[in-house]
Order: structure tokens, then sequence, then C-alpha cells
């Protein structure tokens, strides 16, 4: 997933490793830091997993197509509860992590 833009860079989770793994392995962030430093990067700034319950007002925008959204997402075992046309060839995909979070994962149209 080619990851753009993130509108919040805080995330709340009951299980932060849990939260970081799944923000790693499904939106295919990238890591910054060491190992240890348990750090991923959305627009050149740190992401941040607080201990905190489920918010439902996550939206990422990504260089991918529908097609290839769902596809990652079937891939990686993330059911898509939503799905939406945007303005200007835009569609909008919503998902939970797993932490409970509702995120609108916004690519482009095929």
């Amino acid at each position: 997933m080619k990851v753009r833009k993130l509108n919040h860079k805080t995330i709340p989770s009951t299980d932060q490793n849990r939260a970081y793994r799944f923000w790693r392995d499904v939106f295919d962030l990238p890591q910054g830091g060491s190992q240890e430093d348990r750090i991923l990067l959305v627009d050149h700034e740190e992401l941040h997993f607080t201990l905190g319950d489920p918010e439902d007002h996550f939206e990422l925008l990504v260089r991918d197509h529908v097609t290839d959204l769902r596809k990652h997402f079937r891939n990686n075992f993330v059911s898509i509860l939503k799905e939406e046309e945007r303005y200007g060839g835009k569609v909008a995909l919503t998902v939970q992590d797993s932490e409970g979070n509702t995120v609108v994962v916004e690519g482009n149209a095929d």
C-alpha cells in the first residue's frame, strides 16, 4: 500500500504492540529509527500508539487503486465494512484496525 497522508498521528489501542504490527503490516507503513524504537512514519511524521478506547475518525489517503486495495485487505484478513465512491475518481473503503479503530482508506477508482 502506498500511503500518502493520515489525518491523525495518534492511534488509541489496548495493545500497543498489536496495533503497531497491524499498522506496519496491513497499511505497509515504513519504520523509523531502530527495531527497538517501534516507530512508524506517515508523510515523514511519527505515528504514536497510546492506551485508549477505539475512535472512528481516521482517514488514510493512498495512491493505490481500489482493486489492489480489496485484494490487499483480503490477503491480510481485513474485512471491508463499507465502500463508497467519492468526488474526483476516488473510492473510500472503511475498515477496522486490530484495536477497533475505524479507518477510511481513500484510494483511486480503477
